[in-house]
């Protein structure tokens, strides 16, 4: 019996010390761990750094993000500024003016008050509710926002960067109206059936320049509108009998808009061209 009995605890003895290790390790690891909050309190948050905030430095003079407006000067846009102009400007928009607030993501174009007269002359043309609206080249959205204030209806938009067009469907996203995007070359990008019969295309286009001038930009069409001259000649079969198109250029692309029924507005260095199907 006294020998079973000291086999016993022989046996009981790595346990126990195994036990008591176990609760000692179990007690240093609840005692490292923060406390849970209690329900109803605020949970406890990391000191800011010494530096009194947490952002790499381009974040603090840019962050990223335009404002698009609409009101009585007619259209507008510029930089919010960093992320904290960004958060102080959505705390105090005002919702009796037209404006919203959009991300320019990397290699999609940024609009600039340089193409104010392409905004103004889609907010001033007849465009009406329910018209069949084409945007070429939309970039980060901003004219298929102005082009929806007119028409209230699905904006279709052909664009060559696949990255502009996941822009342009965060700026409908944000600003709540409907777009349906094709990715590809317009003058030559295979479209669905439904992309045909416009009363109205839109185009900020590549801007023709003459040698000298701006063969380094992403949008340049050349010194001879290669890109301007292949969609003129598809531009009939995108719109309606009595459609037209409002395009922006330069005044070097005049030559090329010798067609029944164009006009043409210099408006600084850019020149707006309109060009109707009779």
């Amino acid at each position: 019996m006294l020998r079973r009995w000291a086999a016993g605890v022989g046996t009981l003895r790595p346990f126990l010390l195994g036990v008591v290790l176990g609760g000692l390790a179990v007690a240093r690891l609840t005692m490292d761990r923060p406390a849970a909050p209690q329900v109803g309190q605020p949970e406890s948050r990391p000191a800011a750094p010494p530096s009194g905030d947490w952002s790499p430095p381009e974040y603090l003079a840019y962050s990223g993000w335009h404002y698009l407006r609409v009101d009585d000067n007619g259209w507008s846009t510029g930089p919010v500024g960093s992320y904290r102009d960004l958060d102080a400007r959505l705390d105090r928009q005002d919702p009796s003016v037209q404006e919203i607030l959009i991300p320019v993501f990397p290699t999609v174009f940024v609009p600039t008050m340089d193409d104010k007269a392409y905004y103004n002359a889609i907010l001033a043309s007849d465009i009406r509710p329910g018209d069949k609206v084409l945007v070429v080249g939309t970039g980060s959205g901003a004219d298929a926002w102005v082009a929806w204030l007119k028409s209230q209806s699905l904006i279709r938009v052909v664009e060559l960067n696949p990255v502009a067009v996941v822009n342009a469907r965060t700026t409908a996203r944000i600003a709540g109206f409907p777009i349906r995007a094709v990715v590809g070359d317009i003058t030559r990008v295979q479209l669905p059936e439904d992309f045909r019969d416009f009363d109205y295309v839109l185009w900020n286009m590549p801007f023709l320049e003459p040698a000298g001038g701006l063969e380094e930009c992403l949008y340049h069409d050349g010194d001879t509108g290669p890109l301007l001259k292949a969609f003129l000649e598809r531009l009939p079969s995108l719109l309606k009998r009595g459609g037209k198109a409002i395009l922006l250029n330069t005044p070097h692309a005049a030559e090329y808009f010798r067609l029944p029924g164009a006009t043409s507005r210099p408006d600084g260095s850019c020149t707006l061209y309109v060009v109707p199907n009779p």
